[in-house]
C-alpha cells in the first residue's frame, strides 16, 4: 500500500547455487570411489537409484513417478520386508521404466535394478526368504580387506607414525613374513578403497611400509617367541615365497622344519623373477635372515627333488609341504619360435637370478606382452645396453596389465611401445638365428571377459 515499506528479496544467482552443488557432488563422487569392500549390494543398489531418482527433470512420468516407487520396493528388499510378490512387481516396473523412458536417467537407473536382480539374485534371495545378507556380507576395513594377506595396515602405519618401527615390521610379518618384498614390489591393492580417498588421495601405503623396514631392517627385528617345541618334522619342497612362509609359521607353532631347494638359494620367483632394480638381492636377503631367525628351519639349497627323493622324504617327516610354484615361462605358437635368440622371460630373468646378467650391446630387443613381467624384460634390457627395446602387445597400452607406473618408466628409459600388433611368425637366418618379429595389425574387438579382445584388422 502506498507509504507502506515494501520488502526487498535477496535472491542468490543460481549459478552460486550450482557451484555450490557441483562441490557437493565432488564429495559424493569420493564417497563413491571409497565405498568399502563387503557392503550389501542391494543397499547400494538403493543408494544409486536414490541418487537417480534426484536427477529427473519431472517431465516424463515414467521416471518422474517411477524411480520413486522403484526405490521403495528396493528399500523393502533391503530392509528384509518383501516377499516374493515384490520381487515381480519390482522387475515389471524396471521393465516398464526402462522401455518408456525418455533419456538416460531413467531407463539407466532401470537397467541397473534389472541387471542387480540377476546379478546379486542369491543376496535378493537372502533377504526375502531368509530375512538376512548373505554370509559375509559387512562392512570391512578396505586396506586390510583388500591386501591379499589380509594385514593390518592401521596397526603397522600407527606403529611406524609412533616410531615404533621393529613394531611395524613384526606387526606386517603376524600376516606376511615377507615385509620388505611388499615394501618393493607390492602392487598395493591395499590403496585401491584407502578412506583417505574421501578427502584427497589414498594414503601411500606401501611407501610407509618402505619407510618402516628401511628404518628397521627385517633381519634386525626379532621374531615373534617360539611356541614349545613339539618335535614334529615337516619338509618344504621348494624356498620360494610360498615355502618359507609356510616354514616361517610352521617354525613359530614350535615344529621342526627343512626346506629343499633346487636352486643354489632360496627366494623363488622374487629372487629369480623380479630384476633387482626394483628389487636388490640384499634386501630380499634381509626377509629371509628374518624368516630363519624364527628357529628350527634348515635351508637344503641345491638339491632337486624328484620321485625317489619325495619317497624318502614322506617316509622320514611328519609331514610335507609342497612348494614348488609355477616356473615355466610361455612360448608364442608361432613359427621361428624355437631359434636362436629367443628367449622366455622366465628363463632370462632366472639366468640373473644366478648372477648370469646378459649383455645386449648393440643389439635390437623385442619383448612380447604387456604385463609386468614384460616391463621388467624391457627394462633389464636397457640395463644391458641393449641399441633399441621394443614391446608389441596386441593390445591398447590401456589395456596393458602391467601397471601404469611400470609402462611409463619404462617409455621414460626409450623403450618404444607398440601396441595392436601381434605376433605372427619370426625370420630365422640360415644360422638358425632370428632375425625379425613379423607382427599382425590388430584392432579392438568385443569385450570378453571383462577385457576388450583384438582381432585381426583385415577382418570383417
Amino acid at each position: 500500500m502506498d507509504g507502506e515499506p515494501v520488502a526487498k528479496l535477496s535472491i542468490a544467482p543460481r549459478s552460486r547455487d550450482d557451484a555450490r552443488i557441483a562441490a557437493h557432488l565432488d564429495t559424493f563422487a569420493r564417497r563413491v570411489e571409497a565405498t568399502p569392500p563387503g557392503m550389501c549390494p542391494l543397499a547400494v543398489q538403493l543408494t544409486m537409484l536414490q541418487a537417480s531418482g534426484a536427477q529427473t527433470c519431472g517431465k516424463c512420468v515414467p521416471c518422474r513417478d517411477g524411480i520413486p516407487q522403484l526405490a521403495a520396493m528396493l528399500k523393502r528388499v533391503v530392509d528384509c520386508d518383501a516377499d516374493e510378490g515384490v520381487l515381480e512387481g519390482l522387475r515389471a516396473l524396471a521393465e516398464m521404466i526402462r522401455d518408456t523412458s525418455d533419456c538416460a536417467i531413467g531407463y539407466e537407473a532401470a537397467r541397473s535394478v534389472l541387471e542387480g536382480l540377476d546379478t546379486f539374485a542369491d543376496e535378493y534371495a537372502s533377504h526375502v526368504h531368509v530375512r538376512v545378507c548373505q554370509a559375509g556380507v559387512g562392512q570391512t576395513v578396505p586396506c586390510e580387506t583388500l591386501c591379499p594377506a589380509h594385514v593390518d595396515v592401521p596397526a603397522y602405519i600407527a606403529l611406524t607414525a609412533a616410531g615404533d618401527y621393529a613394531g611395524a615390521v613384526n606387526m606386517v610379518r603376524k600376516d606376511n613374513p615377507f615385509p620388505t618384498a611388499c615394501a618393493f614390489v607390492c602392487e598395493h591393492p591395499c590403496e585401491t578403497r584407502c578412506r583417505r580417498t574421501l578427502i584427497d588421495a589414498p594414503i601411500n601405503i606401501r611407501g610407509i611400509k618402505k619407510f618402516a623396514v628401511d628404518q628397521m631392517p627385517a633381519d634386525q627385528v626379532a621374531p615373534p617367541p617360539r611356541s614349545v617345541d613339539t618335535a614334529r618334522t615337516v619338509a618344504v619342497i621348494g624356498g620360494g615365497p610360498s615355502g618359507l612362509t609356510c616354514a616361517y609359521f610352521l617354525a613359530l607353532m614350535g615344529h621342526r622344519v627343512t626346506v629343499f631347494e633346487e636352486r643354489a638359494q632360496l627366494g623363488g620367483m622374487l629372487r629369480y623373477g623380479i630384476p633387482a632394480y626394483r628389487f636388490p638381492r640384499e634386501r630380499l636377503d634381509e626377509d629371509i635372515r628374518g624368516i630363519l631367525n624364527a628357529g628350527t628351519i634348515t635351508a637344503r639349497c641345491g638339491e632337486a627333488v624328484g620321485a625317489h627323493e619325495m619317497a624318502e622324504i614322506a617316509d622320514t617327516y611328519h609331514a610335507v609341504y609342497v612348494s614348488i610354484g609355477a616356473q615355466t615361462g610361455k612360448s608364442l605358437r608361432i613359427d621361428g619360435v624355437d631359434a636362436e635368440g629367443v628367449v622366455s622371460a622366465v628363463d632370462l630373468l632366472g639366468a640373473i637370478g644366478d648372477g648370469d646378467y646378459p649383455d645386449f650391446t648393440g643389439k635390437r630387443v623385442v619383448v612380447v606382452g604387456g604385463g609386468n613381467v614384460a616391463m621388467d624384460c624391457a627394462r633389464t634390457s636397457v640395463r644391458a645396453g641393449a641399441d633399441e627395446v621394443s614391446v608389441v602387445y596386441r593390445r591398447r597400452k590401456d589395456d596393458m596389465t602391467a601397471l601404469p607406473a611400470e609402462v611409463e618408466s619404462a617409455i621414460a628409459e626409450g623403450v618404444e611401445m607398440i601396441v595392436l600388433e601381434a605376433p605372427a611368425s619370426i625370420e630365422v637366418d640360415e644360422r638358425g638365428h632370428c632375425t625379425a618379429l613379423i607382427t599382425q595389425p590388430q584392432m579392438i574387438g568385443p569385450v570378453r571377459g571383462g577385457r576388450p579382445a583384438p582381432m585381426a584388422a583385415d577382418k570383417p
